[in-house]
């Protein structure tokens, strides 16, 4: 089955990003390094900067429409502003999701940016999830794994800080996904992976991302993460 086979640490992928923005292109750079194939899915693959981001990349960077990302994408990373998620996903085809592994990175933000303390707000509230609604929108058999919503994307890959190595949290309601997920984050140099439960657990999650936004926003910082201490 195809979806354990992306437990394979050392499987080659393509793969398809949905999203051509900083952590559109940041996760591409990551992936690429990691030795796989990446699609930017974008609405205009020919913009120039992005064709230049292709070209530094060689043979292994390609940009295409979201159906053609979608398509050809063997694991889809889903990273566009939560505004245009569903539209991207319904460019990309839904069909094209089918037994598929998707990472979701989004955060279900209402765009309007920090408030005077630096709070931002979810569109849609705390008692569902980005995580929830795009499993939702898609397939039953495309098993959506929420990752890397709670991190800046300048520390997305090989996240190195002086207190120690951060914790990224994972949810997702099938084990194979998660563990094949955790191995493309072993890759992009995470040490520690946790996995939080289902994908109701994104709720929990998401949230994360407010508070790590609120403590960049109040101390002029984009360098901080969470860590999961244990004893």
């Amino acid at each position: 089955m195809f979806i354990h086979a992306l437990s394979n640490q050392y499987a080659v992928m393509n793969i398809g990003i949905l999203g051509s923005g900083p952590v559109g292109l940041t996760l591409g750079k990551a992936l690429i390094q990691s030795g796989h194939h990446v699609i930017i899915g974008t609405r205009n693959p020919s913009k120039e900067s992005l064709q230049q981001w292709v070209k530094k990349h060689g043979k292994q960077a390609t940009a295409a429409p979201f159906r053609d990302a979608a398509q050809n994408g063997e694991l889809i990373v889903i990273c566009t502003s939560w505004a245009g998620t569903k539209k991207a996903i319904e460019a990309a085809g839904i069909w094209n999701f089918k037994n598929k592994i998707v990472v979701d990175v989004t955060n279900p933000l209402d765009g309007k940016g920090p408030d005077a303390n630096g709070m931002l707000t979810f569109a849609i509230g705390h008692t569902t999830s980005a995580g929830e609604q795009i499993q939702a929108w898609l397939p039953p058999d495309a098993h959506v794994v929420k990752a890397l919503s709670c991190i800046g994307y300048q520390h997305m890959q090989h996240p190195q800080f002086e207190e120690g190595a951060p914790t990224m949290f994972i949810a997702g309601n099938n084990k194979a996904a998660k563990e094949a997920i955790t191995q493309v984050l072993r890759q992009m140099g995470w040490q520690d992976v946790a996995d939080m439960g289902n994908i109701e657990m994104s709720r929990n999650i998401e949230p994360l991302s407010i508070l790590w936004s609120a403590w960049g926003f109040l101390n002029n910082s984009s360098g901080h993460a969470f860590k999961l201490l244990k004893k």
